[in-house]
């Protein structure tokens, strides 16, 4: 297996022992399907496999998911080779419900993949995911914390979210340049029902982020309609993003959305 032409891929491949305690991370029940994002040269599915009779590992991947298909043949186990970005996720959740998802995430990708999966997460039992360890602290981040951004509402709207364990280079070959980290996320009771824009006028909350809202606000309110939004909620005038709580962010978005537009 050429490792450089892997590497396209953004991903770093994981060593035996580092795969047996995350795959032991997993909550899965006896019963519940596993989806794999990205199993590479099969370090994890081969511990996936010891949790579940029914693994679905779908891989962009040719080598690798001739690779996994050989390696792993006569065990329960299913290997599509294709883009997760292209995956038709929303029938193979409705084919195996409570199903769990687990990976290895490519670097280069990790959020997109994420952002399909949170979406969805009301479909699955959970998520556990490997990511940079500065992602894992982003997804995880709470109000007030230098992390906290937009990635970090969105996921929170629709997620229980829990940084499981911090993982050194030195558990990859070849050795990234940056530690990563497994992080669980299970579905928020209840999710969040956001209107349609929420999300991309959380970000726009955040395009400024060290900026007072009422300074870094723009779109179809004047000032004084996102002061007097702000200080409805209770909120000063020097308040900035990343003090918010998603649900305080609702409540902005839906007084900013009763007011008349300029």
């Amino acid at each position: 297996m050429d490792r450089n032409h892997r590497r396209r891929f953004g991903q770093n491949f994981l060593d035996d022992a580092m795969a047996l305690a995350i795959a032991s991370d997993l909550p899965v029940k006896s019963g519940q399907p596993i989806l794999e994002i990205g199993p590479g040269h099969g370090a994890l599915t081969r511990h996936l496999l010891q949790r579940t009779e029914a693994l679905t590992a779908v891989e962009i991947d040719p080598e690798c998911a001739e690779l996994v298909t050989r390696t792993f043949a006569g065990r329960p186990i299913t290997v599509i080779n294709q883009d997760f970005m292209k995956f038709d996720l929303d029938s193979w959740c409705e084919a195996h419900p409570e199903s769990w998802a687990a990976g290895n995430l490519p670097y280069n990708v990790a959020t997109g993949i994420l952002v399909r999966l949170v979406e969805r997460i009301e479909k699955f039992s959970g998520v556990m995911a490997m990511v940079q360890y500065e992602v894992a602290l982003r997804l995880c981040a709470q109000p007030c914390s230098s992390d906290y951004g937009s990635l970090s509402v969105f996921v929170a709207a629709h997620c229980d979210r829990k940084l499981l364990r911090k993982i050194g280079p030195e558990h990859f070959t070849p050795k990234p340049n940056v530690d990563s980290a497994t992080v669980l996320l299970t579905p928020r009771k209840p999710i969040m029902a956001t209107p349609p824009g929420f999300f991309e006028f959380v970000q726009a909350c955040f395009a400024h982020k060290r900026k007072r809202l009422s300074n870094s606000l723009t779109g179809p309110w004047t000032k004084t309609q996102i002061m007097d939004a702000i200080s409805g909620l209770g909120l000063g005038e020097h308040t900035r993003a990343e003090e918010l709580s998603p649900e305080v962010f609702l409540d902005l978005y839906r007084s900013l959305h009763v007011s008349t537009p300029a």
